[in-house]
């Protein structure tokens, strides 16, 4: 859950979760989603603050292997090949997380609207695209409106896509 202790490494060995933050005023965001085989929570488990930034949501069943923050030590101390595992995975999700931020601060809703079809090749569900992407329905409505009167966007079997 969003801001508790995070005191384990948790291993994602099967399913899909997402994850989430939400705002004392009840907005949501999904930051990612994420799916076995992958680590949740890495960038947390050392800090000085380890306090979870996100809820973590399963998607579908899933399989955890949840590692102790002092057997993750003993494993680092003893293991070259896991401590450097290990920090490619911190550096990956540090970068992640600065694409994320500079997705949101730096970029329009069209650029970002441009990259996630680039990702996911097609639109369909605006509500869901609309909490992936952090803004309104009607906000992505108009967005799309104005991508498809450009010639950019164009609606398909498959929902909206690029032209």
């Amino acid at each position: 859950m969003q801001n508790s202790v995070c005191r384990s490494l948790y291993v994602l060995c099967e399913g899909s979760v997402y994850a989430q933050m939400t705002s004392e005023e009840g907005r949501e965001f999904t930051l990612d989603t994420l799916s076995a085989p992958d680590v949740l929570a890495s960038a947390f488990l050392f800090g000085t603050e380890n306090i979870l930034p996100v809820t973590i949501i399963a998607e579908s069943d899933c399989g955890l292997w949840v590692i102790s923050r002092e057997s993750i030590l003993s494993l680092i101390e003893n293991d070259k090949a896991i401590l450097r595992n290990f920090l490619t995975v911190l550096s990956d999700h540090s970068l992640f997380l600065s694409r994320k931020l500079e997705q949101f601060a730096l970029q329009t809703l069209s650029s970002r609207l441009m990259g996630y079809l680039e990702n996911n090749n097609s639109i369909q569900n605006l509500q869901q695209t609309a909490f992936i992407l952090g803004v309104t329905r009607p906000s992505l409505s108009r967005a799309i409106s104005q991508l498809v009167r450009q010639g950019v966007l164009r609606k398909a079997e498959s929902g909206y896509v690029l032209a």
